[in-house]
């Protein structure tokens, strides 16, 4: 069936982009191949449909969603580069991509094999981590939002929109039912809880769970019916890798603090586990559940033993929380410095050969979780991520530091005061010990950051 094609007497979008032809038409939006008549380029116009931005205060959050996703920068996003949300038709103009979507790929094609499937995630991973430190979340991963170009790209479309066309669906839905891609919606969404990063984590298992099935984890008709599907936890996935089993599952979790710390750890295991590693689970932070037993968590990997213990403290108060922070942290520390050695065997010096989608793509290695915040982060995580470092060395204040941005600025405060205190303890002088590089005591600041 040939693609419609616009009439010459359309009006010009935003007196500049001029629509060619329809490439496709969806339950919210129409995508359109246009002209930017400006710049003389190709590029998409997404309109959206009129009905669901019928206020002032819907087109405002468009606007602001769109100017927040033009401030990203990363080869797997998609590019916004303009928003018409005063017009007729709110409308997004994006990046034209050449291709297909991985919905349609798996429709014709069925299932892919393992190493692509994990290669597509692991993009997206690496783009989502890049999204979360500039404070933007997907909200909507699924596979028609991801796009395989003609070079075998993988690209990552609708940042910026997901949030307002929530909001719109909320204001048409009636009690009881969802508008929305019902089977890629998180726990948390059906719930009408609290959206963080780790939301888009239960987006990409769903991903991986379809790519490397061809069927979503959860193929159900209604919010109630998916809501049971989920607490009873994702169907097992006989014939695949266990260790990408044990991956989907743990991002499909049904509790967002059991999911892998961050997606930067997802792309890091899944690059080791394409490096040969039979076991990439080991470069994902273990569930919060885990970290009580904190003897299970250091036998796997060499801890550095503590510094011998301080003379006790006469008549100590009752109230006092149990000494058990700083040994997970020290666990935590031993599990990035593996992510690093991990992301240096995978990755090696860059050559001009290697041509490869994910060679271009950098590796979310531990060190860049250490340098990345310093121009992104709000200024209250920055804060309370120099408040940890003070009295618990640069170290600490690196896994502080991830643990935190997928908190709220209360919750992160508490967990940062609470870390602070046992640092203290340990200490046995209220000087902050220094954990390795960068302690406070020698006047040199943050230490090493490299």
């Amino acid at each position: 069936m040939p693609a419609e094609r616009a009439s010459m007497d359309e009006p010009l979008i935003l007196d500049r982009y001029r629509l060619i032809e329809r490439l496709a038409t969806g339950g919210s939006a129409e995508v359109w191949r246009a002209r930017d008549e400006q710049l003389d380029r190709e590029v998409a116009v997404k309109r959206l449909h009129a009905h669901l931005f019928t206020d002032e205060a819907s087109r405002a959050r468009l606007a602001a969603e769109a100017r927040s996703a033009a401030r990203l920068s990363h080869p797997v996003i998609v590019g916004v580069y303009d928003v018409d949300a005063t017009g007729d038709a709110p409308a997004l103009i994006m990046e034209l991509v050449d291709g297909e979507s991985l919905a349609a790929r798996l429709e014709r094609d069925g299932p892919l094999a393992e190493r692509e499937a994990v290669a597509i995630v692991a993009d997206l991973a690496e783009a989502l981590f890049h999204a979360h430190q500039q404070g933007v979340i997907h909200r909507d991963l699924k596979p028609g939002n991801v796009l395989l170009d003609r070079k075998g790209r993988t690209r990552l479309v609708d940042f910026g929109i997901a949030h307002s066309l929530a909001e719109a669906s909320a204001r048409l839905t009636v009690v009881g039912t969802v508008i929305g891609t019902l089977r890629a919606m998180a726990p948390e969404q059906l719930a009408d809880g609290p959206i963080t990063p780790r939301t888009d984590l239960y987006g990409l298992g769903v991903v991986l769970h379809e790519a490397l099935t061809g069927r979503p984890p959860y193929p159900t008709a209604s919010p109630l019916a998916l809501a049971d599907a989920q607490r009873a936890g994702p169907p097992p996935l006989d014939g695949l890798d266990p260790a990408l089993a044990a991956l989907i599952a743990g991002c499909l979790a049904l509790d967002p603090t059991d999911r892998p710390l961050h997606a930067g750890a997802v792309a890091e295991a899944l690059r080791s586990w394409l490096a040969g590693d039979p076991d990439p689970a080991l470069a994902l932070a273990p569930p919060a559940s885990a970290l009580v037993d904190t003897a299970a968590v250091t036998q796997p990997v060499p801890v550095v033993p503590p510094p011998p213990p301080s003379a006790p403290v006469a008549q100590e108060a009752p109230s006092r929380r149990p000494r058990r922070v700083a040994p997970i942290l020290l666990a935590l520390a031993a599990l990035a410095a593996i992510a690093v050695l991990a992301a240096f065997a995978v990755n090696g010096p860059e050559t001009a050969a290697d041509a490869s989608p994910s060679a271009s793509i950098p590796s979310a290695s531990a060190s860049a979780l250490a340098s990345a915040s310093a121009s992104v982060d709000p200024r209250w995580l920055a804060g309370l991520v120099g408040k940890v470092e003070k009295e618990c060395g640069a170290d600490a204040a690196q896994v502080a530091e991830a643990e935190l941005r997928t908190m709220d600025e209360d919750e992160a405060k508490e967990h940062a005061d609470a870390l602070v205190d046992e640092c203290k303890e340990d200490d046995g002088s209220g000087n902050g010990g220094g954990n390795g590089n960068g302690g406070n005591g020698n006047g040199n600041g943050r230490g090493n950051d490299d």
